[in-house]
């Protein structure tokens, strides 16, 4: 059977390889439109992906307690999430 614990390693990869190309794709969308709402969300989705993974990290590997882990995680994820509003509304052409 397997453990919970490695349902959700598996889960926090795959998290981390869909935000990489998400973030991937928003910076050379970037680049050749030079467009700043993608930019925006490029880093939006780059502050949500690295706090999803810094939240298992500091947790697992660092040894830090779980409250501590859920809160780098839901910060990054609330700086995230300011970024993909302000480039979804924020920026004017």
């Amino acid at each position: 059977m397997v453990a919970e614990i490695d349902l959700l390693r598996v889960a926090q990869g795959v998290v981390l390889v869909l935000g990489a190309i998400v973030v991937y794709y928003g910076l050379v969308s970037y680049r050749r439109t030079k467009n700043r709402a993608m930019l925006m969300l490029a880093i939006g989705f780059a502050f949500v992906t690295i706090g999803a993974v810094a939240g298992g990290i500091i947790y697992e590997v660092l040894g830090g307690d779980l409250l501590t882990a859920d809160l780098i995680q839901a910060v990054a994820r609330v700086i995230g999430f300011l970024f993909i509003v302000y480039s979804i509304i924020g920026i004017k052409r």
